[in-house]
């Protein structure tokens, strides 16, 4: 009977090991998902850190092609004032 015994424990040492890794297993796959999680978090922020940017360099990009074409225009605007002057001295 004493084997038998011994025998019983064996199998409840190898079904507590085989809990304790399937528990093991399950908390890995929920850390795994935590860590994903927080991962596609902190690329969401990225995300709208990055258009925040892009929306400023836009707005950028806007002002300095109209601040061109005022100072295209006050060139064409001075051109022509020294042109009427070199008329008016000839």
């Amino acid at each position: 009977m004493g084997a038998f015994m011994t025998q019983d424990k064996k199998h409840d040492l190898i079904q507590l090991l085989q809990l304790f890794v399937l528990a093991a297993g399950v908390g890995g796959f929920f850390i795994d998902i935590g860590k994903r999680s927080q991962l596609i978090d902190r690329t969401d922020k990225d995300l709208s850190e990055l258009k925040v940017i892009v929306q400023d360099l836009v707005k950028a990009q806007i002002q300095i092609s109209s601040n061109d074409a005022r100072h295209g225009a006050m060139l064409d605007d001075l051109k022509q004032r020294v042109i009427e002057l070199e008329r008016k001295k000839l």
